[in-house]
């Protein structure tokens, strides 16, 4: 296998593990939903038609895969999620991808 090849197969393996990690589209809302700021579980669930339960399985995936954190907020008088710097990144690739859906997919 050539260079061009080993690194192909390389790029391909990540876009894999990309569109495994966000197969579920609840993890994307979650995500897209902090990009504004920290929200309390309330908050998400105000604005994601979702369980209390698999909104909460998700965050503690998002917990887990470092691109979300719980803490204290004032702002929130309690526990809240906040997007880390990775996930933050990612929010301009969903903005990317929404702006490409829009263009050329019918809905």
């Amino acid at each position: 296998m050539d260079q061009r090849q080993t690194e192909e197969q390389a790029d391909l393996l990540a876009l894999q593990k990309f569109q495994h990690n966000f197969e579920n589209s609840l993890k994307s809302s979650v995500i897209y939903i902090l990009r504004d700021g920290a929200l309390t579980i309330g908050e998400i669930e105000q604005r994601i038609d979702q369980s209390h339960s698999q909104i909460l399985e998700q965050l503690q995936e998002l917990i887990e895969d470092g691109l979300v954190i719980q803490q204290m907020s004032e702002k929130a008088d309690g526990l809240a999620y906040f997007l880390t710097v990775p996930a933050e990144d990612l929010i301009r690739q969903f903005k990317e991808s929404i702006k490409w859906s829009k263009q050329h997919i019918t809905f």
